[in-house]
């Protein structure tokens, strides 16, 4: 989930080659380049789209994608949820209904941030283990924080008071809290391990480590296959990108997705990144199509290999199902992501100040709703003598995603931000990364 910017004179992503030309990547940072490294610098003769500074179309569909996720679940697991349903709009409660959603948003986003963000990076264990590093001081503390939030509830709440334990929510935790599932939870393997999560949400977060470890293999990987038209030491180059990741991903669009093996058995397999890589490969073809390292139809053909899986599930389905309705949603956010960045508006659209500040906060959002609706709905619940009228039940469900936002901000200030400067400290110099890549290709 992290954030791409850009800086200096150029716009982020690009570089002025001498002939004044936009070239949407660095060149390489030799002193004397030779006549090998010379073709690095070739110059990309379509005019690429670009965006200065934050993206904040990203930012912004992250700020829309947590904040549905957060109506969703703070509708669905209040204590009595027809009473709310009575009173709210039905166009506003069909999108609690499908806030669900959100996830599918978080993952294409991913796929392309991370893509983004390791576009000049020569993959090496150095590189890996900075990477993995820099990642973990970014995630895991306010990961952690809410993990202990989450426990200090379970026993003020359950074990003193009496009420219903966090742990509980929506069904009872399986096998019971143990050190070895805090253990599982702490490296991210609660649900290979087959434990259950301590709190809605946590199961995203597993697949995405999945993603960010596949990801950093797999684009070594491309940058050691033979490649004619590199254009920098760190360019995987497109034959080699599409013959790590296409594979994989169009196994998991055509058979995993649909939680089925190879043989066409079903099998749970929620809990593995090859699932949902289907969706994280479409927000990074993306950035490769606007970053010019694959031809832009390929995204357009795996783009039509997707509208295609979803209308044969949703014909043999005869309807639209979770699956149809995930995939459609992940399409959609891959298309309009890669289209804004054609137009060259990916750092000016959805610049609102709303929807840039829920962004900001998106990851403490997503992580300490849940624990916080619990609260204000089991003390709604309790104070309104377990029977509110719909208009009150209304007014403690917006309660619940207020204060689930007042508490994120918090998280966001004192955990996440310093977490975020603190990571950033241990990030390579672009310098010395495209330099060793350099070399590395002599």
């Amino acid at each position: 989930m992290e954030s791409a910017a850009g800086g200096g004179n150029a716009r982020a992503g690009e570089f002025l080659s001498p002939s004044g030309k936009r070239v949407f990547n660095q060149p390489c940072a030799v002193a004397q380049p030779s006549a090998r490294n010379k073709r690095c610098l070739v110059s990309i003769t379509h005019t690429p789209p670009a965006f200065a500074g934050r993206l904040t179309f990203i930012d912004g569909l992250r700020g829309i994608a947590a904040f549905s996720v957060v109506c969703y679940h703070v509708a669905r697991y209040e204590p009595e949820t027809q009473l709310s349903r009575r009173f709210i709009p039905e166009m506003l409660q069909t999108w609690f209904d499908h806030g669900w959603i959100g996830v599918q948003v978080f993952f294409v986003i991913s796929g392309f941030v991370i893509a983004y963000s390791l576009r000049n990076a020569f993959i090496t264990p150095g590189y890996a283990v900075n990477y993995a590093w820099r990642r973990s001081i970014r995630l895991d503390p306010s990961y952690w924080a809410t993990i202990l939030f989450v426990l200090v509830l379970h026993a003020v709440l359950h074990l003193h008071l009496g009420f219903d334990s966090p742990l509980d929510i929506p069904s009872k935790m399986e096998p019971a809290l143990s050190w070895q599932l805090l253990a599982s939870h702490v490296l991210y393997l609660q649900n290979i391990l087959e434990y259950d999560n301590l709190s809605a949400g946590f199961w995203t977060l597993c697949i995405e480590v999945q993603f960010y470890v596949l990801f950093v293999v797999g684009q070594g990987i491309a940058q050691r296959l033979p490649c004619a038209s590199r254009r920098t030491p760190a360019d995987a180059g497109s034959v080699g990108l599409f013959t790590v990741f296409a594979p994989l991903s169009l196994l998991s669009l055509f058979v995993w997705n649909g939680g089925i093996d190879l043989a066409g058995q079903p099998y749970d397999n929620d809990m593995w990144i090859i699932r949902y890589l289907a969706m994280f490969f479409l927000g990074s073809l993306a950035w490769w199509a606007l970053d010019g390292r694959i031809p832009r139809w390929s995204f357009w053909l795996y783009a039509g290999a997707m509208a295609g899986r979803i209308l044969l599930h949703a014909c043999q389905t005869n309807g639209a199902d979770d699956l149809t309705i995930g995939l459609s949603t992940a399409l959609v956010t891959g298309v309009s992501i890669y289209t804004v960045g054609r137009l060259g508006r990916l750092g000016t659209w959805l610049d609102f100040s709303i929807l840039q500040y829920l962004g900001r906060i998106s990851y403490s959002l997503y992580l300490i709703h849940f624990p916080v609706g619990h609260i204000v709905s089991t003390i709604a619940w309790e104070v309104s003598g377990r029977s509110p009228s719909p208009v009150v039940a209304t007014l403690w469900l917006a309660l619940a995603i207020a204060a689930s936002v007042a508490v994120a901000h918090l998280m966001y200030v004192f955990i996440e931000a310093p977490s975020v400067r603190l990571a950033a400290r241990f990030k390579r110099p672009a310098s010395e990364t495209t330099a060793k890549s350099a070399n590395a290709t002599r």
